[in-house]
């Protein structure tokens, strides 16, 4: 039966993996199929074309392995290729911009939010966008953080370097803002870092909000897998098999028994 059927996520590396770890939460009876894309990592250095591509590539790869819906658990690709992948698959297809900005919009009080995202995301407004569409009275000043990414795949590390290239970030938005948005799925993994420099402000995780809108279409589908056991979740990757699992076990907290190669 369809609502038997596994939950496909894909992102450009490990940063979706805490989309994956909140649709765990909310859908512990959910298989899932996890497919990070480290090879050609990160996205957000990429032109909307290549991204496009990589997105369509992977969309057919899950729902050829028989997903029965799609997240595009990266910010990035949902920007560029979201209504495209609507259009091209023939499985209900979740973005991660939609859910955040509307989060956004309910908390802030001042109206005035900042987004920190990839320089792509920020190019194309998708967040400007999404949240004037909800609220046009709203003011979104939104920062492209160029290097996060691919540092964040690196590992990060918390030296001094490291806390002082997120302050510069941090200190480009206007002092009144009083709601951040993490537009980037990678950053949730260095929330901690950046809680330093907001001084409390309060932070929309994109991956919770997610993770409850995806509970929700699948409730108003009648896709939900209403079994009792524990739902099995299956990783591949484009990139190094070890390094992708090593990464994988510091975000999910756990060992992972097994991470399979695609596209390769």
């Amino acid at each position: 039966m369809l609502n038997k059927r596994a939950i496909g996520i894909f992102d450009s590396g490990v940063g979706g993996l805490t989309v994956l770890k909140e649709i765990e939460k909310v859908l512990p009876h959910e298989d899932l199929i996890y497919f990070g894309d480290n090879l050609r990592a990160p996205y957000g250095s990429r032109s909307t074309e290549e991204v496009l591509e990589f997105s369509l590539e992977i969309g057919r790869l899950l729902q050829g392995k028989g997903a029965k819906m799609l997240i595009v658990a990266c910010n990035t690709a949902t920007a560029v290729s979201l209504g495209e992948l609507k259009n091209k698959l023939d499985i209900p297809v979740v973005g991660v911009i939609a859910p955040g900005a509307m989060e956004a919009t309910k908390l802030t009080v001042n109206n005035k939010i900042g987004v920190f995202s990839t320089p792509v995301t920020a190019k194309m407004n998708a967040y400007k966008n999404e949240i004037e569409r909800i609220d046009e009275n709203i003011e979104v000043y939104q920062i492209g953080c160029k290097s996060l990414c691919k540092m964040i795949e690196s590992e990060w590390k918390d030296t001094k370097e490291n806390q002082e290239l997120i302050r510069f970030y941090v200190q480009k938005l206007p002092a009144e803002i009083d709601v951040v948005v993490f537009g980037c799925t990678h950053y949730p993994i260095i929330k901690e870092y950046f809680i330093r420099e907001l001084k409390g402000k309060k932070i929309v995780d994109t991956a919770k909000e997610t993770a409850l809108e995806v509970k929700e279409l699948l409730q108003k589908l009648d896709l939900l897998n209403k079994r009792d056991s524990k739902g099995k979740i299956s990783f591949y990757t484009s990139g190094n098999i070890n390094k992708f699992k090593k990464i994988a076990e510091k975000i999910l907290s756990r060992s992972l028994d097994m991470v399979k190669s695609a596209l390769n």
